[in-house]
């Protein structure tokens, strides 16, 4: 709620506008922060502090900030989206290196695994590869079922990348959707020509998973993902493997605790997806705890 001050000076009347306080995140008594980011409930550090063991994190003071980490893996944690129930996380970039005799000198292939009940998010992210010597292919499963997508990039010169400047249209730089509801990856990329016809400028290739938006082309992205390891990607997660209609006859581990909340199913596509919930229309703030969501 914002609250309205007038204050009157002499014949002039100035009208002000208070920001609205800060909602609690956290459950009381738990840690809010790790480094500069707000840890929302049901996420949590420390015992008692989060809904179930699959939200329960570690905040690794080691690096500068410190980061939050889903405890027990290595997935760095650089934003949350509580009302689309996403975690914005940082995953490694695949890259492709060659020397002038065409020899390969570097190549790595990043291999992501989620645990329950976290998904790579296909609405959010795009498979991305760059280079003008490069295919790239990635590989994910959802349950036992395998998909494979992919993207070729060719170009001969560097002017042939200038004009396409900010395009990610095959030229430099390709792209393409992925499936929904996948639980890992693996990133793999190779060369036609071991990169021997355009080493004066593009001598190695990448790719990636991106969230749409943190990433645009242009002639220098060559050289900035030289020294680019991470990249930001999104993940979906929910509530359990209960629809709505189940959960909430459960009223003791339903999960949507807040006044003015509604719970939502996650994905009515997939067998055993659960449900997040979201504060209703006109309020704001963290619908997963007692009286979270707050009138505007």
């Amino acid at each position: 709620m914002q609250l309205s001050l007038v204050v009157i000076l002499g014949a002039a009347i100035f009208t002000t506008i208070a920001a609205a306080p800060a909602l609690p995140q956290a459950l009381p008594g738990c840690r809010d922060k790790c480094g500069d980011l707000t840890i929302p409930f049901p996420f949590g550090i420390g015992d008692g502090c989060y809904l179930r063991p699959e939200f329960n994190l570690t905040c690794d003071q080691s690096t500068t900030p410190p980061s939050a980490n889903l405890t027990g893996h290595t997935i760095r944690i650089s934003d949350f989206y509580l009302a689309e129930a996403e975690l914005q996380v940082m995953t490694f970039t695949s890259r492709d290196c060659y020397d002038t005799k065409g020899l390969r000198t570097y190549k790595n292939t990043p291999i992501l695994w989620l645990p329950p009940p976290y998904t790579i998010s296909d609405t959010k992210n795009k498979f991305v590869a760059v280079g003008c010597d490069t295919y790239a292919l990635f590989q994910g499963y959802r349950g036992e079922e395998r998909f494979i997508t992919g993207c070729m990039s060719l170009c001969d010169s560097l002017g042939s990348v200038e004009y396409q400047d900010s395009y990610c249209s095959g030229i430099g730089c390709c792209q393409t959707s992925i499936p929904s509801g996948l639980k890992n990856c693996t990133v793999q990329l190779s060369s036609y020509y071991n990169h021997t016809l355009i080493m004066d400028f593009n001598p190695c290739s990448y790719a990636f998973i991106v969230e749409q938006g943190q990433f645009k082309f242009n002639s220098t992205s060559f050289q900035q993902l030289n020294s680019i390891s991470q990249i930001p990607m999104v993940i979906n997660w929910e509530i359990g493997d209960e629809t709505c209609d189940i959960a909430a006859q459960k009223r003791e581990g339903f999960a949507c605790k807040a006044d003015y909340s509604k719970c939502v199913n996650r994905n009515t596509n997939i067998n055993g997806s659960g449900y997040i919930c979201q504060c209703l229309p006109g309020y704001r703030g963290n619908p997963y705890l007692p009286h979270g969501c707050q009138g505007n």
